[in-house]
This record gives structure tokens, sequence and C-alpha cells, in this order.
């Protein structure tokens, strides 16, 4: 198994996305930790660890972290998954719309890896993958304009980290999934859905198994050469 031995934590973990790729992962023999503000909904014994954690919260992030590294000793791979969407217009749109889409999405990917990153840096490896989207390049289109720029903003900071952490081993690289079938994706009206299949090449939606997949590959050996990378995942809907 490509992951045997590897120490992991995926936030957001509960559902979706997270927890395909907590999953995949668990499933090539990493041993996995899952953070998630609704935890309970976690089939139970299926991760070794779990902890409700509000990644927008700094002190709700630095005890867990604490408590993972002290029962794990380190961390080899930090998926940077949770995040939230709040579709609307500007005008629609609260200032505490957007506060909280970017506290969670972009200031939570950002808390998470200042939590980990120190002992990354101090064991010389690890594996940082953040969650992008298709919305952070073209501006979005259903998500709303506060999604699109938290997701734009965590791209960029991805290159900023990867820049920063490369000289001590660690690979940050982040994934930009277009319109996935998870329950966020069901959010669209069934118009919406047909008109967004009509603009994929490979004419489907993707699955949430296709980008832990991905997921697979950033976290393990056969990317070790690649780093601060915004790796696209969306049927050709995007290309750049």
């Amino acid at each position: 198994m490509r992951l045997e031995g590897k120490r992991a934590l995926v936030t957001g973990g509960a559902a979706g996305l997270g927890l395909a790729i907590a999953t995949a992962l668990a499933g090539e023999g990493a041993k996995v930790a899952v953070w998630d503000w609704q935890i309970e909904v976690v089939p139970p014994n299926k991760f070794p660890i779990t902890a409700k954690v509000d990644v927008s919260s700094g002190e709700m992030v630095s005890q867990a972290a604490a408590e993972l590294l002290a029962q794990w000793g380190g961390l080899d791979i930090l998926v940077n998954n949770a995040g939230i969407c709040i579709p609307g217009t500007v005008r629609e749109l609260t200032e505490g719309d957007w506060d909280r889409v970017m506290a969670v999405n972009l200031k939570g990917t950002f808390l998470c890896s200042k939590a980990f990153a120190p002992a990354m840096q101090e064991q010389g490896s690890g594996k940082i993958i953040n969650l992008g989207s298709i919305s952070g390049k073209n501006g979005g289109i259903a998500a709303g304009s506060a999604y699109s720029a938290s997701k734009a903003g965590i791209m960029c900071f991805t290159m900023s980290l990867a820049r920063e952490l490369s000289p001590h081993g660690i690979n940050v690289n982040a994934m930009a999934p277009g319109v996935i079938a998870t329950d966020m994706s069901k959010g669209l009206s069934k118009g919406d859905y047909t008109a967004y299949k009509t603009t994929i090449p490979l004419g489907r939606v993707g699955e949430a198994k296709e980008v832990a997949a991905l997921a697979l590959f950033l976290a393990g050996p056969d990317s070790d050469y690649l780093t601060g990378e915004i790796i696209d995942i969306n049927g050709g809907m995007y290309m750049d």
C-alpha cells in the first residue's frame, strides 16, 4: 500500500469530498484523523481519531493540533478540505456571509497549515493538499463571489506556502475541482445542473472518488517533485 505508516489529517472529512479523500487515504494504509464541525455524522470506528473542530477558530485548531501531534508524534499529510459555500450576488450577500466564508475556507486553510507546518519542518518532510475550485479561476457562476474569492485566495496561498516550505522537504499543492456530485452540488437546480453538464467536454459531472484519487497521488511518493501546482479536475470545463 502506497501510504503504509503515514499519518494524515483531513479537515471537513465528515462528508462529501473530505470523506471520500479520508477513506481513500486509509485504504492505502495511512492512519487518518478527521476534523469536522459536524463530526457526529462520521460512521463510528471508521477512523482512529475524529474531532469536532471549527477550522476558523485559531484556539480550536491549536488545541486539536497539539493533541493530535502529542498522540502521533508528527503528521505526514494534511488535506485542507473544510469549506462552506454561501451563494448569492454581491447585493444579496451580507457582511457576515462574506466574513464566514472567508473565515472557514481561507483563514481555516491558513490556520491548519500554520499549526502543522512546524512539525513537518522538524521531520523534514510532508504533503499539504489544499482544496481550490474552478470557481477560483473563472469567478464562479452559482457559487457566488465570496466562495470564488476564497478559493482564489487558497490557490495563491498554496503557491506562496510551497515556496516557503519547499526547502524543508514539504510539498504543497492544490486541487481545483469543477462540478462534482456531492451535497454541495445538490443545491443546484435541475436546470443549472443540466446546463453545467453541457459545458463539460467529457459530458458528465465528476465523482468524489475521482477527486480522492488525485489526492492520493498528491499524498504519495509519485508527486515528490511536484509543488506549488493547482491541478484542475473538471472534465475539461476549464482549461489553462
